[in-house]
């Protein structure tokens, strides 16, 4: 049995690149174990964790001889690292590049322009990280640089399609990831439709957009309704204000307690809303976008990498840009009053995640860069 050991800043299993890891180790034979600086949850499925405490920022190479060894006394076949375009360049003085490994680098962020700044707000742009030291760094990184580092790398995975631009003439391979199987399937419905986000409160994700756009959604649809499932941040109070002042009585639904059936909830409602201001630079696609395409939900979601890695304009959903209520309500109107569009788009969600983001597709395309590069 081959003898895993993934390595990753920080880890938890409710996140989005802990949660890939996550059904990684559960879908792809072998031993799994996880080196990080903290894991905060979601550790049932390794046989070992080491925990090597330490500030993520500088994770690995801030806590090489520690990182050499765990490496040495978990003596693995392959080291799977996890993380962004910075990681070979902090790798390439550890031990990692002693063993049989590969890098899944889950994203190439930039950094907004002035004009989405000025639309999206700069406490939403810190919410995403798209201002982090890191990311200006990597904005301004040459890619041959980091096609340097990875020089002893024998295969690179990535959900993010700007990582294959940058790193052509490697063997980068498309990961995707995000979307279960599951057999039930949204319905359309022309009186008392549902629009439904689910996600963390925090303004990055655009739910105040998504409150200043649906007085005008009713004007076009009075009996619409909209359905917020909220993760509690620390933003909580302040948009729960802000829903209230919308003034929207019964036509607002807002969920703070845990979803036990998030899928059913989503196959439940007409439309899915996932305005996002900014994109999440160390996240794989949206899963939550996801999420609902496996249930045929419509989707509306904002033009930012880490949506739009899920969500194609005019195939699956509508896409639309960020920060901008006029054109998400135009959208959400739309697809609530064209039963051919709404059903068009149910078809092909599901059909869309089969193909390219379930996870079992994306373990049998980990499976198969494991054999190649311990082959």
């Amino acid at each position: 049995m081959m003898r895993i050991v993934h390595v990753i800043a920080e880890f938890s299993g409710h996140e989005a690149m802990g949660r890939t890891i996550v059904e990684t180790v559960r879908r792809v034979p072998g031993d799994h174990a996880l080196i990080t600086t903290t894991a905060h949850d979601g550790t049932e499925d390794f046989f070992d964790v080491v925990e090597l405490a330490g500030a993520v920022e500088s994770f690995p190479i801030g806590r090489a001889e520690a990182l050499d060894g765990a490496l040495a006394r978990l003596q693995p076949d392959l080291v799977h690292l996890h993380g962004g375009a910075l990681s070979p360049l902090f790798a390439v003085r550890t031990a990692i590049t002693w063993y049989p490994h590969l890098l899944t680098m889950y994203a190439w962020p930039v950094l907004p322009s002035p004009q989405r700044l000025r639309a999206g707000g700069v406490r939403a742009a810190l919410q995403s990280n798209v201002l982090r030291p890191r990311v200006a760094v990597t904005s301004v990184l040459p890619a041959a640089v980091v096609r340097r580092a990875l020089r002893g790398t024998k295969v690179v995975l990535t959900p993010d399609p700007r990582v294959e631009a940058k790193l052509h003439g490697l063997d980068v391979r498309r990961l995707g990831s995000g979307g279960p199987v599951d057999p039930r399937r949204a319905v359309w419905a022309d009186t008392a439709p549902v629009v439904l986000f689910a996600g963390r409160a925090e303004s990055v994700r655009g739910i105040d957009t998504l409150l200043e756009c649906f007085p005008a959604v009713l004007r076009s649809v009075p009996s619409a309704r909209l359905r917020l499932l909220l993760i509690p941040r620390p933003e909580l109070p302040a948009l729960l204000e802000r829903a209230m002042a919308a003034g929207m009585g019964a036509s607002l639904e807002v969920v703070t307690d845990p979803v036990p059936d998030l899928l059913g909830e989503m196959a439940r409602a007409q439309v899915g809303a996932w305005p996002f201001k900014y994109d999440y630079t160390t996240s794989p696609p949206a899963m939550a976008a996801a999420e609902a395409l496996s249930v045929g939900l419509p989707v509306v979601a904002t033009d930012v990498a880490c949506l739009q890695a899920v969500v194609h304009n005019g195939i699956n959903g509508s896409v639309v840009p960020a920060s901008d209520p006029g054109s998400l309500a135009a959208a959400i109107v739309h697809l609530l009053r064209e039963p051919d569009l709404w059903r068009r788009y149910a078809l092909a969600g599901p059909a869309w995640v089969a193909e390219r983001l379930s996870w079992q597709g994306m373990a049998d395309t980990t499976a198969a860069a494991y054999a190649d590069v311990c082959g």
